[in-house]
């Protein structure tokens, strides 16, 4: 005898065999019992979660001819026939490849006919939303007014596309995700009668993986029963599905929060060995930080992450060196590297570099603290070394200073243009200008490489009325050197020059000859290179001699810098004479 997939084997066949439908099969069973069964149904929710397996219970327990109304009885001579898979009153068609008028035609030519067997004729249509217009215009009359004998049943997974027209005549029926626990308990009822011995572990990642689907969960099961046989651990399950093993993020959290770059490339690297995909290593750490979150803030129990009592403590205590702002950072950091991993041409380089730059980060530093330890030592939290804060204050505050005045210099003349009607197009004269916005709006595309391959550059335009225009692609510096990463790129990737070249023209609305060039630094470049590196303090001691000699007189130190704030001077009063020595 052929063998039979676990998701058919075990396909429900009577409403109590429903798993997390509950709230739809008593509405049914109430309206069977009561004499008040509609003509039409819609039955709408994610795949997997038992609309068309319900559609083929309502229809079977109308049709049985059992003393049971509410539960097919499977030995009159409708269930067989039901059961039998080419049953005669029960017409089931998939519109997804049943799309046409003509389709319809013969669904409503079919309707004037009386069941054969058993009570009604039930038509279910399934993916109902793939019907053209067409198709739903000539059904409308039909399903409005059906003969006493007709139920129609539709299932979908888009609802949004069923027109309102059809909404209006049916009774729609929302079928749930179902969670976790109930996918869990339905595996575990399947094991025993199967005789398979599965861990309580084994069957989380398939509730897990199933992703609130029920038949998703039993496909996984079925495809892990051929590899594991009868014996089935959380390792072999993890192996056969490409799930990373927790160990792995355990590693990654762990070089993250000691600056340890080598250890993330290396995660990397071994993911990659034993046959992890990127997505769900990305999802399976995404989890993680989410479950290090919950457990800190105990926000949820672990029976309630499902995880065992020794896993939650362990990662509670995860990684001490990170607090909630810098696993919420990391969170972040995570979920933008998600998003742009599908426009990447070098996905490995992508998520390697991610995990790198959410290493070499300093862990993040509550000034509001440091700031009331400063003013009232009795605040301190664990920390007497005063002078330590007050160092750490100063470095950060030096460091915003810096950052505003290098903001303020290199602050963008077209930023101004981008929120008027010819926002993104420029002249001849304003493209080499433009370009750091242009860069920064590749860069936010997603395609990190190509806007990587990039950087460094400056474009330099030739003769402003040739046509095709003439701009070169400048490498400059250090980014000029033959073997730097950007240039290998560019000479790797010919068709990142083809859809600069594309996004030039876009933006001058002229024909472009796109070149690529390389030289060093002018002086005057050097020179805003050499001030951009430099504290604000540097560069006034630098401007200001009398400062410089003051330095060197009495050893003087930066400790801390403010912005002074400008009072308003009250001008003499000339009309008594006085002069106001106070303003």
């Amino acid at each position: 005898m052929a063998y039979i997939a676990m998701a058919r084997k075990w396909r429900p066949k009577s409403f109590d065999d429903m798993v997390g439908q509950e709230h739809i099969a008593k509405t049914l069973q109430n309206a069977i019992e009561g004499g008040r069964l509609h003509h039409a149904f819609l039955f709408t929710g994610t795949r997997g979660v038992g609309k068309t397996t319900s559609a083929r219970i309502l229809a079977r327990t109308l049709n049985c001819k059992g003393g049971d109304p509410l539960h097919p009885c499977g030995e009159c001579e409708s269930c067989k026939d039901i059961a039998g898979g080419n049953p005669m009153d029960v017409y089931e068609i998939d519109a997804a490849s049943n799309t046409s008028v003509d389709n319809i035609r013969d669904v409503i030519e079919r309707v004037q006919y009386p069941p054969v067997i058993g009570k009604y004729k039930v038509f279910i249509i399934d993916e109902v939303h793939m019907l053209s217009t067409g198709a739903f215009n000539a059904l409308l009359k039909t399903l409005e007014e059906p003969p006493a004998h007709v139920i129609f049943i539709f299932a979908t997974t888009e609802v949004n596309k069923v027109p309102q027209t059809i909404l209006s005549r049916v009774q729609r029926f929302d079928f749930k995700r179902l969670t976790i626990e109930q996918i869990e308990e339905r595996l575990r009822y399947i094991c025993e009668k199967e005789g398979i011995h599965a861990t309580d572990e084994a069957l989380n990642i398939f509730a897990e993986k199933a992703d609130g689907s029920m038949r998703d969960g039993l496909t996984y099961f079925d495809q892990a029963y051929a590899f594991t046989g009868n014996e089935m651990t959380a390792d072999s399950v993890r192996s056969i599905l490409g799930i990373p093993p927790v160990e792995l993020f355990f590693a990654l959290i762990q070089a993250i929060a000691t600056h340890d770059l080598k250890g993330c490339f290396k995660m990397v690297d071994e993911a990659c060995k034993i046959g992890i995909e990127f997505t769900p290593l990305l999802d399976g750490f995404g989890k993680f930080i989410r479950n290090m979150i919950y457990a800190r803030l105990d926000a949820f129990t672990a029976d309630a992450l499902n995880l065992s009592q020794e896993m939650f403590s362990r990662i509670k205590s995860a990684a001490p060196e990170l607090k909630n702002g810098d696993l919420l950072r990391i969170a972040k950091m995570l979920t933008d590297l998600q998003a742009s991993l599908r426009y990447s041409t070098n996905p490995r380089l992508l998520v390697e570099t991610t995990f790198a730059r959410m290493a070499w980060l300093d862990h993040l530093t509550d000034l509001r603290k440091a700031l009331a330890a400063i003013n009232d030592p009795s605040k301190a939290s664990g920390n007497p070394d005063q002078e330590a804060l007050k160092k750490k204050v100063a470095e950060v505050s030096a460091m915003i200073d810096a950052q505003e005045e290098v903001r303020a210099s290199y602050e963008d003349p077209f930023a101004s243009l981008m929120s008027s009607s010819e926002a993104g197009v420029y002249t001849r004269y304003e493209i080499a200008a433009a370009w750091p916005t242009i860069l920064k709006s590749l860069a936010d595309d997603g395609d990190l490489v190509f806007s990587a391959a990039l950087s460094g550059t400056v474009l330099e335009t030739g003769d402003m009325k040739a046509t095709p225009f003439p701009i070169h692609l400048t490498y400059v510096g250090d980014q000029a050197k033959a073997d730097s990463w950007n240039i290998k790129q560019i000479n790797d990737n010919p068709e990142y020059l083809i859809r600069l070249q594309e996004i030039l023209e876009d933006k001058l609305q002229t024909k472009v000859a796109l070149s690529v060039k390389t030289r060093g630094y002018t002086a005057q470049e050097l020179e805003i290179r050499k001030n951009a590196q430099m504290s604000p303090f540097e560069r006034d001691l630098q401007k200001e001699p009398h400062l410089s000699q003051l330095q060197q007189l009495f050893a003087a130190e930066l400790v801390y810098s403010a912005k002074i704030r400008k009072e308003t001077v009250e001008p003499l009063n000339s009309d008594n004479g006085e002069d106001n020595n106070d303003a």
